[in-house]
């Protein structure tokens, strides 16, 4: 089942640029019959179609976020937050949602990143919605309590 969504998923994914080459197709069979005459026409009707196409390409996209992860992938991007205390950090985000200890003997602070929409979307519309992913941004510190490095993951 899950193999038969990524081909459909896929398969889905390739409409806008069939689409396009239809039209482009058809826009050159008609320049070249003589069923146009009128050079102008047939330049407008080039650019029409080009800029439809354009439109239509890139207003495909396979995820949508919300504002809140926007906001920490920038943050994570960045690297806002590198070089600043615990202190500092908790003064900018607030108390974190859960705390650990990694396997480096390093102390990493989560906070919620907002949401992560999979699935296949023109413009905000789903076209097909696959799921919904948690995130959470990890700032990681390093033995003097600094921030080393944060990153973005995926919750479940």
């Amino acid at each position: 089942m899950g193999v038969i969504l990524v081909i459909g998923m896929f398969l889905i994914s390739l409409i806008p640029y069939i689409i396009g080459v239809v039209l482009v197709g058809i826009t050159f069979w008609l320049i070249s019959t003589k069923s146009i005459k009128s050079r102008i026409a047939k330049i407008l009707l080039i650019v029409t179609v080009f800029l439809f196409v354009f439109i239509l390409i890139f207003n495909f996209n396979d995820e949508r976020t919300d504002y809140l992860y926007r906001e920490m992938k920038e943050i994570s991007d960045n690297e806002t937050l590198i070089g600043l205390t615990k202190e500092e950090v908790v003064n900018i985000l607030g108390e974190p949602t859960d705390k650990y200890e990694s396997g480096q003997n390093k102390e990493v602070y989560c906070y919620n990143a907002g949401n992560l929409d999979k699935g296949i979307f023109w413009g905000n519309k789903a076209l097909i919605f696959d799921c919904t992913y948690g995130c959470e941004l990890r700032v990681v510190f390093n033995e003097n309590d600094v921030v080393e490095y944060t990153s973005i993951h995926l919750t479940a």
